[in-house]
């Protein structure tokens, strides 16, 4: 089974398609998630827009690319799952970090230190955004 088999949660969107094109493995984690709040977003609350995605077997190393394109700094944390029914809580990987405002950014994760069969994030914002979405996607190597 090749990597994009099991981890393509939904088509590749308009956005990605650059971006996913002239990599090797990678699955959309946001698509343009429209962030309005301060509170914690996630796979488990927007079901809609945020992904949990499988991290091959074998994997040395997998980045997240995180696109802030909101009028305000968000904060990113990366958080993982032994299965993805959830019926099991979901763990924090790493440390979260910040994207200022129409920033992008790339955390590389080992998986001596962050193994996990699926992997996702949660989104929030200490200040509410009133225009902007977000975006986020993991890459394989």
């Amino acid at each position: 089974m090749s990597y994009s088999e099991v981890i393509t949660p939904v088509p590749v969107p308009s956005w990605a398609a650059p971006i996913l094109s002239e990599r090797g493995g990678e699955a959309v984690l946001v698509n343009a998630y429209p962030l309005t709040d301060t509170n914690t977003h996630s796979y488990r609350t927007d079901s809609s827009y945020f992904y949990l995605v499988r991290i091959p077997r074998g994997v040395v190393s997998y980045s997240i690319w995180v696109y802030n394109s909101t009028n305000q700094t968000i904060n990113v944390q990366a958080i993982g799952n032994v299965t993805n029914d959830q019926s099991y809580p979901d763990y924090v990987i790493g440390s979260a970090y910040s994207v200022g405002s129409g920033d992008s950014d790339m955390y590389v994760l080992s998986s001596e230190s962050a193994l996990t069969p699926f992997v996702s994030v949660q989104v929030s914002a200490s200040t509410a955004p009133t225009s902007g979405a977000v975006y986020a996607v993991v890459i394989v190597e």
